[in-house]
């Protein structure tokens, strides 16, 4: 990883001097975002151009301290949008230099289609068809852009993208000495680098599942030092951000994902028994916690009520009787939720629907709902065929959603990291791709020697 960060070290030096100039600098990171992002574009650098997308988005979460009079990483928020748009504009001009089309943007295509047409209840259409660009944007060209950066650089690729992610979170751990009113909300639970500890849960499964799904595929091979690196800063910063449903996650994947090497068979029955017995294994989580005098920790008196959630939740059903069968499009949820979070909080919520069943439900109708979980079992499926790790990672995945609405949100960190990992899946790629393309290279150069 210490090679990643030599090879990357002034494109390192230009995400440090946009940063200081976002917060610092006034409004001189508008025009430079931007320029930084056509020069990457015309010279090709997709990688960049990827890292610099995840970077912004990841700033984009930060939520200020409470008492802050103004948000330091507006900037962020403000610009986000435009990553979508940059990056298909480059994937127009050098369509040419990317993948044949990824086969994880035909298994989304029905429920694109639906979430378009569900934009005609949209109550705010602009609103709605915005996010729906976005939303259908992200999906096309994130898979490009990793299947094209697999084939070119390999396991480069790879290690320097863990070698950000870790790196990014290492700056959370840090910031927690150096700067706790950042890093912690409110000064109780640790967020790092992200909007709220609960968000850092989410990040930080996406990054266990990416960083194991790398390794097993052969992606790129990491030493014990880095390995153990690696999984000292995911685990600190859980433990930290006291997020139950990001280690609730984890623990699914990391146990489905070992039940697996013994036989897939074994990790179904663990799924089923899970189900079944969710009340008793419930009942003897919250005992555990209480023998281990953790009940502060774990927060133990929200539990049973999710943290405000099933308020939400309740409300939302409600309302989702209006836009039962196809939806109001992306936002709808927003919408509805927006106008009555002040009595929502009251009664003891804070946020949004908080389950992305229900977000899409709102947004797509049972039907997009519908459509959207058949593309992604149906892409965790077929990745079975050749590694039955793909089950551990749907799992926790669909275990992780119940929680969060993070999946109807096409600009956020978690959505980029969630399309690498199931742009992996869908086109079963593996280190021997890359290898294979090496291995070509001095044939054909010989060819053209000859010629």
């Amino acid at each position: 990883m210490i090679i990643a960060y030599k090879e990357h070290f002034q494109f390192i030096m230009i995400l440090i001097i946009m940063y200081v100039l976002g917060v610092w600098g006034g409004p001189v990171i508008y025009p430079l975002f931007p320029l930084v992002m056509i020069l990457f574009g015309i010279r090709q650098r997709y990688f960049e151009m990827l890292i610099i997308s995840l970077w912004l988005l990841i700033l984009s979460d930060y939520v200020p301290v409470s008492d802050a009079t103004y948000d330091d990483l507006q900037f962020a928020k403000d610009l986000k949008f435009l990553v979508p748009l940059f990056l298909f504009g480059f994937f127009l001009l050098n369509r040419y230099d990317f993948s044949p089309l990824p086969k994880l943007i035909l298994w989304f295509l029905p429920f694109f289609i639906c979430a378009i047409i569900a934009l005609q209840f949209s109550i705010d259409f602009k609103t709605g068809l915005e996010k729906t660009i976005s939303y259908v944007l992200m999906f096309v060209v994130i898979p490009f852009y990793v299947a094209t950066l697999h084939r070119e650089k390999g396991e480069l690729f790879w290690k320097s993208l863990m070698t950000f992610i870790i790196g990014m979170l290492a700056i959370g751990i840090v910031l927690r000495f150096v700067a706790p009113q950042i890093a912690m909300l409110n000064g109780t639970r640790f967020k790092g680098i992200l909007g709220n500890p609960n968000g850092l849960g989410i990040f930080l499964n996406l990054t266990f599942i990416l960083w194991v799904i790398v390794r097993e595929f052969k992606l790129a091979t990491f030493t014990k030092r880095e390995n153990w690196y690696i999984l000292i800063v995911i685990i600190i910063s859980l433990l930290w951000s006291g997020s139950r449903n990001g280690m609730m996650s984890i623990f699914l994947f990391f146990l489905i994902a070992n039940l697996v090497k013994v036989h897939w068979f074994f990790a179904i029955i663990a799924v089923m028994m899970v189900l079944t017995f969710s009340d008793q294994i419930f009942d003897l989580f919250i005992g555990i916690i209480e023998f281990f005098n953790l009940q502060d920790y774990f927060r133990i008196e929200s539990i049973e009520e999710g943290s405000g959630r099933k308020i939400a939740w309740i409300f939302a059903w409600q309302e989702i009787q209006n836009y039962y069968f196809i939806g109001g499009g992306f936002g709808q949820d927003e919408s509805v939720m927006r106008p009555n979070y002040y009595w929502l909080s009251k009664l003891g919520h804070q946020g949004g629907v908080h389950n992305s069943y229900l977000s899409l439900w709102f947004d797509v109708g049972i039907v997009g709902l519908v459509l959207y979980l058949v593309g992604f079992i149906g892409i965790i499926i077929n990745a079975m065929r050749n590694n039955y790790l793909a089950l551990a990672f749907g799992i926790s995945i669909l275990f992780n959603i119940n929680y969060e609405s993070w999946l109807v949100a096409s600009l956020s960190p978690y959505a980029i990291m969630f399309l690498i990992i199931l742009t992996i899946l869908s086109a079963n790629l593996t280190g021997s791709d890359y290898v294979a393309e090496i291995e070509q290279q001095p044939i054909l150069e010989s060819q053209t020697n000859a010629i």
